[in-house]
């Protein structure tokens, strides 16, 4: 296991900022919350919340990560693949692993999202939500015992029926479709293309290069991470505070990234060989 489409315009991914929930599904449904919580952004906040239920003060700063998996190449060859969403503290800081009361298996979530009606959501998961060494229900039982369990406003107490029977450890499900859902309004492969950055053999990048292009797409910069070794690029990580609502209903907001973990020169973005093109 990991140790550390659809398709839209460039016009459209640019143009997703903030980033609101889609219908495809409903989230929820979740507690009463007052007016002047649900006023309020993560980190942001200029009155004392009295529910944390309602905006997300655990882990307000939000992110949304990916993997470029070229070796073994994972997932379509002209697409970037989930890593997870996480929450930091507003300063940087993280938990993890939270609640070890609700964690959950690989097939225990296929179950969850599959009694909740989301076989379209599977699919998409299977094809863009990969582990690079084992089968990818671990990554996702990972990411969410390590992360989701440490979110404020996305507990099981912050449901109004968490006991319907036809609604199952619906923040599980939510986990998995607000994470999908944000990962597609966040095109980094064609962030990147349009930039002039594509995958290669023997041409390399500089980070101005590949911020310039993520900031032209959604105006910050994102986290980049790469190799320590070989200087390829393997991650992004972008970076957001959630305003008007909790933790999977709320609007996602673009702020600027922290310290990227690449050299300045030289970053190396292989291509996927092998890829999953079915």
């Amino acid at each position: 296991m990991y140790t550390k489409a659809l398709i839209i315009s460039f016009a459209a991914i640019a143009a997703a900022t903030p980033l609101s929930i889609r219908s495809d599904y409903t989230v929820g449904p979740f507690n009463t919350c007052s007016a002047s919580d649900t006023a309020q952004t993560s980190c942001r906040n200029t009155t004392a919340i009295q529910d944390d239920c309602c905006i997300e003060t655990r882990g307000g700063q939000l992110l949304l990560t990916q993997f470029w998996d070229w070796n073994p190449a994972k997932g379509p060859s002209a697409s970037w693949t989930i890593h997870g969403l996480w929450p930091d503290r507003c300063d940087g800081t993280y938990e993890g692993y939270c609640d070890p009361s609700r964690e959950v298996t690989g097939d225990q979530i296929t179950e969850i999202i599959q009694k909740n009606g989301g076989h379209n959501l599977l699919r998409y998961m299977r094809r863009y939500w990969k582990d690079n060494a084992s089968v990818d229900g671990n990554l996702w039982s990972h990411e969410y015992n390590k992360h989701a369990t440490c979110f404020s406003s996305g507990r099981p107490e912050c449901y109004a029926s968490t006991n319907n029977a036809t609604h199952p450890q619906k923040d599980v499900f939510d986990y998995f479709y607000r994470t999908v859902e944000l990962f597609k309004g966040l095109d980094t492969y064609k962030v990147l293309k349009a930039g002039g950055i594509v995958p290669s053999k023997t041409k390399t990048y500089s980070l101005e290069e590949i911020q310039n292009a993520i900031k032209k797409a959604f105006g910050v910069t994102a986290t980049v991470g790469c190799t320590k070794e070989t200087g390829e690029i393997a991650e992004v990580w972008y970076h957001f505070h959630v305003k008007g609502g909790n933790v999977y209903n709320g609007e996602y907001l673009h702020i600027d990234g922290g310290k990227s973990f690449c050299p300045e020169t030289g970053i190396k973005y292989p291509p996927k060989e092998k890829a999953e093109d079915n």
